[in-house]
C-alpha cells in the first residue's frame, strides 16, 4: 500500500510513463520485488528481485536453520508469501533475478528457478562470481543493461493471453482478467483466457478455470480489441 501511494504521488509530481515502470530491490527489498513481481504481474515492465526470500518454508530451514512443526492452518496462509505458488504469473512480468554465488539467500532465486522450470519458464539469474550478500560490480552493468533493454519494449497492456493464478481475492486481477470469487480461499484459483481468430475472421476468447466461481473480463476505454 505504501509503495502504491508513494507511486501515484510521484506520478501526480512528474510526467511518468506507466508502460515503464519497473520494480527492483535488494536484500529485504529483493523479498518486496519477488512479491510485487508475482502479485502485481501486469504493473510492471520487468522485475529484478536480488537476495531477499521468495517464501516461508524453504527460507526458514535453509537461512534461518529453524524446525518448523507448523499448524494446518499456518501453512495455508504462507500461500500469501510464497512466491512459488504464484510463479505462473511471471509470464506476464519479465523477471532478472540477482544473487551472489557465496550468499545463502540465493536459495530465494533457486526456488523461484525451480518453480518456474515446472512450467517451462527459464529465469534469467545473474550470479555475482565469489560474491557473499552483495552486488558484484559486473553482475550490476549486466543486469542493467537487460533491464534498459526491456524498458524499451514497455509493458503490454492488452496481452492476447492471460495466465493468471491467487490464492486470494486480495490481488484478483491480471490485466483484463477480474476473478470476483472463488469455491476454496486459500486453495489456487487458476484462470487462462486466450484470443482467438472465430470462423468469422473475428476475434473470441477461449477460457479454462480451476476453483472460481465468478469472473469478470474488463478492459481499459478504447483498448477492447473484440
Amino acid at each position: 500500500v505504501d509503495v502504491f501511494e508513494a507511486l501515484d504521488s510521484t506520478k501526480s509530481r512528474y510526467r511518468i510513463d506507466d508502460d515503464r515502470i519497473g520494480v527492483r530491490g535488494f536484500s529485504m527489498g529483493g523479498a518486496a520485488c519477488w512479491q510485487f513481481a508475482v502479485h502485481n504481474s501486469d504493473r510492471w515492465f520487468a522485475a529484478n528481485p536480488g537476495a531477499g526470500f521468495s517464501e516461508t518454508p524453504q527460507f526458514l530451514k535453509v537461512f534461518q536453520k529453524e524446525e518448523l512443526k507448523p499448524t494446518w492452518w499456518e501453512q495455508r496462509l504462507w500461500r500469501m508469501y510464497n512466491c512459488d505458488e504464484w510463479a505462473k504469473n511471471l509470464r506476464h512480468c519479465p523477471t532478472v533475478a540477482y544473487s551472489g554465488e557465496e550468499d545463502t539467500q540465493k536459495q530465494a532465486a533457486d526456488v523461484m528457478e525451480a518453480a518456474l522450470k515446472n512450467i517451462s519458464i527459464d529465469l534469467v539469474h545473474i550470479i555475482g562470481p565469489k560474491t557473499k550478500h552483495a552486488y558484484h560490480p559486473d553482475s550490476r552493468v549486466e543486469v542493467d543493461r537487460r533491464m534498459e533493454q526491456l524498458a524499451v519494449v514497455g509493458r503490454n497492456r492488452v496481452p492476447r493471453r492471460v495466465d493468471f493464478c491467487t490464492q486470494t481475492l486480495k490481488y484478483n486481477r491480471m490485466h483484463w482478467v477480474v476473478i470476483d470469487g472463488m469455491a476454496n480461499h486459500w486453495e489456487t484459483s487458476w484462470v487462462e483466457a486466450k484470443m482467438l481468430e472465430t470462423g468469422t475472421g473475428n476475434l473470441g476468447i477461449w477460457m479454462t478455470t480451476t476453483n472460481v466461481t465468478d469472473l469478470t473480463l474488463e478492459f481499459e476505454t478504447g483498448r477492447a480489441p473484440l
